[in-house]
């Protein structure tokens, strides 16, 4: 596993798959979005919330979302260390709840988005909701804002660079620009 908690899933699956129990299903779901009927903020949220906080620029995105935001805003660049093409597999609650209702049969079913947004994507929308300008490089000498951040974020830093699991769900709605931005909103506003 990329962290400690992917290290623990896989022990734990192999402890269940060992234990002698005769029929066993495990589910293997990736990063969990709730949804308008379902809020629930989730580790994404938290990396945004840590971005926006990291500006402090919760104030302005505040009053954005409730449009009340009048004057211009001067967006900040903010640089972090990511794979533009890679995938960040998020998943609706919806569709990780549904899919562990209609699956009977004992086995392993990855439970994670068939066509996930790329980083590229991501930072272009949430950098957009936040009002920062935010560019993935690769490599790059980080600033003091940037290493604080890494650091705050090292627990999400592996999937950054991208994430091809196989998927095992039917259905999945696409997350979309408008899904991310009502998930920030969302989260903003709790």
């Amino acid at each position: 596993g990329r962290n400690t908690y992917e290290r623990s899933k896989a022990l734990c699956e192999t402890m269940v798959k060992e234990s002698g129990i005769p029929k066993v299903t495990i589910f293997k779901p990736s990063i969990i979005m709730g949804t308008p009927q379902h809020f629930y903020p989730g580790h994404f949220a938290q990396f945004v919330l840590l971005l926006i906080k990291i500006h402090q620029r919760a104030e302005v995105v505040r009053r954005k979302f409730e449009g009340s935001l009048r004057l211009p805003i001067i967006e900040p660049v903010f640089r972090f260390k990511a794979n533009p093409e890679g995938k960040l597999n998020l998943v609706s609650l919806d569709a990780v709840v549904r899919a562990m209702a209609e699956i009977e049969d004992p086995g392993s079913y990855w439970l994670t988005h068939p066509d996930p947004p790329t980083m590229q994507q991501l930072v272009e929308w949430v950098g957009e909701f936040i009002m920062v300008k935010i560019k993935i490089e690769p490599h790059f000498k980080l600033t003091p804002v940037e290493a604080m951040f890494e650091k705050m974020s090292a627990a999400f830093t592996p999937y950054l660079w991208g994430d091809d699991s196989p998927s095992d769900l039917k259905d999945c709605p696409l997350i979309t620009r408008e899904f991310i931005e009502n998930t920030v909103k969302r989260t903003i506003l709790s």
